[in-house]
This record gives C-alpha cells, sequence and structure tokens, in this order.
C-alpha cells in the first residue's frame, strides 16, 4: 500500500510516468527502463543529466534523455537509434514490449 504521492524504484532508471503513477506502469516503462539500464552499461553515464544542484524527479519530468551519441559518438547508428527511440518520454512513440524491442536490436555481425 502505498501514498499518493509516492513511487517506488530506481530514480536514476525511472520513466516519467513511473513518477507519476507507479501502480499503472505498463510493459512500456520497463522497456524504458532496460533501455536506460542499457545506456548505463553502455556509456557509464544516465540517460539524463542530472545536477546535482536538482532534484533527479524534476529532471526526469521535465528534461528529455540525452541522446546516446551525445555520450558515445561511436555507437553504431541503429542500435543508437533503437535505444533513443525506447527512451523518448511519450510512453505511445516507444516500442510497447520487451518482444517488440529485441526485434529492433541490430543484429550482432558473425
Amino acid at each position: 500500500m502505498s501514498m499518493t504521492g509516492n513511487y517506488a524504484g530506481t530514480p536514476v532508471f525511472m520513466p516519467p510516468e513511473q513518477i507519476t503513477n507507479f501502480k499503472y506502469v505498463k510493459p512500456v516503462s520497463d522497456v524504458w527502463s532496460f533501455a536506460a539500464s542499457l545506456y548505463q552499461l553502455l556509456t557509464g553515464k544516465f540517460p539524463y543529466r542530472f545536477d546535482p544542484k536538482r532534484d533527479p524527479i524534476d529532471i526526469i519530468l521535465n528534461e528529455n534523455p540525452v541522446p546516446i551519441r551525445d555520450r558515445m559518438p561511436g555507437l553504431e547508428k541503429n542500435l543508437a537509434a533503437t535505444i533513443d527511440k525506447a527512451l523518448v518520454r511519450n510512453p505511445k512513440d516507444r516500442y510497447t514490449d520487451a518482444g517488440k524491442l529485441l526485434v529492433a536490436l541490430p543484429k550482432q555481425r558473425s
């Protein structure tokens, strides 16, 4: 049971909708969190430019993620585009579930 205004999760890996209405998140929100984790693994940074002088929740709710190629210019373009699409603010513009994200990820070349 939670109180209004509470959220559950690790903020740096949370999509905006998880903060505003975490009890009703859908698989599309998990896609965002997975992409944020992949982004951090590849770049060593979180998708947002977190400023220690600002509340991280304010940043998540009001800023856009940094395009991954801004942090890692040499990243393969199709992989970057897939990660960036999974991190868009509007859930309707993301991959709707992990299966669709998996299909979109570039295949490793042998």
